[in-house]
């Protein structure tokens, strides 16, 4: 029997096969799958930062109570912060700096020297978790009633529960986009396979076995895929490069290996997409 040739052009017409539009099709979605994840591992490692800030950060409210104003009540918190197991330092912010804390909202010139401003003293640990915040709470009560600690939790909280749905919805996006992907290759295998149904009945009847007829399928596609993947990706490097002015860890080298689960997600499911629904259909024309 003549030995059957090892390359798929020689056998199945390129021309037949679906090209331009599943090339487009991938690269596009590769570059939102790439966009979704790198965003999804930005956002990661900012809210790491901030949390590990807000974690050693904390501050102390002084407000005016009936008898005492925050300054008279000031002297007896900064002897209570003295040598206070866990804490490295502490500062009290001059009036002109909780001003232009306060602008943002009231508008920069609407604070008068009339307007109640109470004071803050901002704290910094020496190690996470190192400060017994219960117990200074209590301590600064009982010294001055207008004192509050803040421990900046419910903040922290907040962005916690904002980066799990960004994860969340980074992992809906990723497989939204998967699935479009896998869908528009069985689309393209399935028109091949009928633009190349003459083709394959003369395979079988000269006894070529199927999985011959699928690997000549698998090389086309996994190999039109790879191309489209790997563009999607270096085009979703080169959108993140173009912000590194805005977020210098999109330049990273570490950054941009983080993209490369997206190709090899997507030509390693194209391959099994590929193999999995030739083989059947294959076997139902038998």
């Amino acid at each position: 029997m003549t030995r059957l040739p090892h390359k798929s052009a020689a056998i199945l017409p390129r021309r037949d096969l679906a090209g331009p539009a599943l090339i487009v099709v991938t690269l596009v979605m590769s570059f939102l799958a790439c966009l979704a994840l790198g965003a999804s591992a930005l956002a990661d490692r900012a809210t790491e930062t901030w949390l590990a800030r807000a974690t050693s950060a904390m501050s102390i409210q002084i407000v005016e109570t009936v008898n005492q104003t925050p300054e008279d009540q000031l002297p007896a918190i900064l002897r209570e912060l003295k040598g206070t197991p866990g804490l490295a330092d502490y500062r009290v912010l001059q009036r002109d700096e909780l001003i232009k804390l306060l602008e943002p909202w009231l508008g920069a010139g609407n604070i008068g020297e009339d307007l109640p401003i109470p004071l803050l003293i901002e704290l910094r640990q020496s190690a996470p978790g190192s400060l017994a915040t219960t117990a200074l709470a209590a301590q600064l009560k009982a010294v001055a009633p207008g004192a509050r600690l803040d421990t900046h939790g419910q903040w922290r909280q907040t962005l916690e529960r904002a980066a799990s749905s960004l994860r969340l919805f980074a992992g809906l996006v990723l497989f939204m986009v998967m699935l479009a992907t896998m869908t528009v290759i069985v689309f393209a295998t399935r028109t091949s396979l009928l633009a190349n149904a003459e083709i394959l009945d003369v395979l079988h009847q000269i006894g070529a076995q199927d999985s011959f007829i699928s690997r000549r399928f698998e090389s086309h596609f996994i190999g039109t895929v790879s191309v489209a993947a790997f563009g999607g990706t270096l085009s979703a490097g080169v959108f993140f490069h173009l912000l590194g002015d805005l977020l210098p860890q999109a330049r990273s080298i570490a950054f941009s290996l983080s993209l490369l689960p997206v190709p090899a997600a997507t030509i390693g499911l194209s391959w099994l997409v590929t193999r999995q629904y030739v083989r059947r259909r294959l076997r139902l024309t038998i």
